[in-house]
This record gives structure tokens, C-alpha cells and sequence, in this order.
């Protein structure tokens, strides 16, 4: 049996970091939740672009759990194409 993963990206808007250490706690804690593939964070872009399966994390779940770090964060607001 199967199961089919719908992998999706965003990228966070992440404020607050100070240094390297930042970075890696972010990527270390988030990188841990179940469903994330992968998180790459950038200090200088206060960004964090996350790879994760949509069946079992969503944007605003991501930037919650930057946030419970102590991290403000955000999703940026997408546009719509019609």
C-alpha cells in the first residue's frame, strides 16, 4: 500500500533572529515536525522556506510553531490567480 504525499513550499516570514544559533534551533525544531521535509532559514532574508507534506502541516501551523519558538513569524499573503 501506498501513500500518496502532496509536498507543498513556503516560505515564512521569520523576525527576530539575532545569530547562526537562531538559525539552526528554527531549522533543528521545525525540521523535527512530522511532515516537514525540509527547512533551509536565512538570517539575512529573516525567511525560512519549509518543503512539507500539506496532508499533515499547513502554512499557519509552520509559523505557529516559529512562533511558540519566540519568533514572530508570518505567512506571506499568496495571490490569487484566476
Amino acid at each position: 500500500m501506498t501513500h500518496k504525499v502532496n509536498l507543498c513550499s513556503v516560505s515564512l516570514r521569520v523576525e527576530g533572529m539575532t545569530c547562526g544559533s537562531c538559525v539552526r534551533s528554527i531549522e533543528q525544531r521545525i525540521g523535527s515536525l512530522n511532515g516537514v521535509m525540509h527547512i533551509k532559514v536565512s538570517l539575512e532574508q529573516k525567511s525560512a522556506t519549509v518543503i512539507f507534506d500539506n496532508s499533515k502541516q499547513s502554512p499557519e501551523s509552520l509559523a505557529e510553531a516559529v512562533e511558540d519558538m519566540g519568533f514572530e513569524s508570518s505567512v506571506p499573503e499568496s495571490s490569487s490567480v484566476t
